[in-house]
């Protein structure tokens, strides 16, 4: 009966601890960004490669990903949401527009893992942006739209000193 009486405990503390004890989540994520994106264009899509490994994973689950491009400072300028089924693992490409009133520098993308059951994990990479092409283009633009305007004001001068001089 002595016995008993040690064993009873050592049981009822063995099951308070497998009841107490929530599993272990083993996820694997990375975030990497292709060496031809490292420097982006603002207005232009930023891709970026996502790498989940979830080896307790036995079934097809769904994964939310949230996307959101910071400044240095850490304000907000893009972001975006997801959602992916995973099982074991999965390797993506994915990306985000670059807004185009964004300035020249670095920035981060963070990328954000959730599911329905508690599973909460943050990963961040780097990147710089470049400012916008465009802006270079409409400046030439504007350059060459000058330079005509300049050469057309010189042609109707020259015209007219001609005219008043063989009217004299």
């Amino acid at each position: 009966m002595r016995k008993v009486h040690k064993i009873i405990p050592a049981l009822i503390f063995v099951a308070i601890g497998l009841i107490a004890v929530s599993p272990a989540q083993a996820i694997s994520i990375m975030v990497h960004v292709p060496e031809k994106y490292t420097d982006v264009e603002a207005g232009e899509r930023f891709y970026f490669e996502i790498e989940v490994k979830y080896p307790e994973n036995p079934r097809r689950k769904d994964l939310q990903l949230n996307y959101t491009i910071t400044d240095e400072g850490g304000k907000k300028i893009a972001q975006a949401k997801h959602l992916k089924a995973i099982e074991t693992q999965a390797s993506f490409m994915d990306y985000i527009v670059i807004p185009e009133s964004v300035k020249g520098g670095l920035y981060i993308i963070n990328v954000k893992i959730t599911d329905y059951e508690g599973l909460d994990e943050e990963i961040s990479a780097s990147f710089h942006v470049v400012g916008a092409g465009n802006v270079q283009l409409k400046l030439y633009f504007f350059i060459l739209l000058g330079v005509i305007l300049l050469v057309g004001l010189l042609v109707v001068i020259s015209i007219f000193v001609n005219r008043r001089k063989s009217a004299l």
